[in-house]
């Protein structure tokens, strides 16, 4: 689950390095996902079908990214508020599909209340990122004081979201810890 981990907060990490370098990030996070999934596979086949939603995400990003470093202009925005709707969403769908199979296989962790916080937490984070795509959407394509309002909101749901992405960091990596643990060698 180490590799499930590092994923997680790679693929939800929001960070302002430029807009191809945030994609290619969450395209690293999603390899991560991608071996963690096989690192689950070993230990229950229903694990296996976390493989091809963790593939999706990988190629999402990709493209995401690819199609910020092929435009310009306008179309650069444009590419890029696509790009982080559909890696968000992919990211969710993902998680979810994790989050599920964790909750329908209590036996991996030892800890069943830990997941139903986690996914609890999760469904806060991806809120506070729909604000942040929303006024980021706002900020790029307004100018005057919507943006000023908008920029206001944007900042303070990002930082509410490394809170919310922290806690969920957290709370996955004592799951990790209880499956480490009920799973020495996996």
């Amino acid at each position: 689950m180490s590799f499930i981990l590092v994923g997680f907060l790679l693929a939800n990490l929001q960070l302002d390095l430029g807009l191809w370098a945030g994609y290619a990030i969450k395209l690293v996070g999603g390899l991560f996902f991608l071996g963690g999934a096989y690192e689950l596979g070993g230990l229950d086949e229903d694990a296996d079908r976390l493989r091809a939603p963790a593939g999706v995400f990988c190629a999402v990003c990709a493209a995401a990214a690819a199609g910020v470093l092929l435009t310009d202009g306008g179309a650069k925005n444009a590419a890029s508020i696509i790009g982080g709707l559909m890696t968000t969403a992919a990211a969710g769908l993902l998680f979810r599909k994790l989050f599920s199979l964790l909750r329908a296989k209590p036996d991996i962790t030892a800890h069943p209340p830990e997941v139903a916080r986690l996914c609890k937490a999760f469904d806060r984070l991806l809120a506070v990122y729909a604000v942040v795509l929303l006024t980021d959407g706002i900020n790029r394509f307004t100018e005057g004081t919507a943006a000023d309002v908008t920029g206001v909101i944007m900042f303070y749901t990002k930082i509410a979201s490394y809170v919310f992405l922290l806690v969920c960091a957290l709370s996955l990596n004592r799951l990790r810890k209880s499956y480490s643990s009920a799973h020495p060698i996996g």
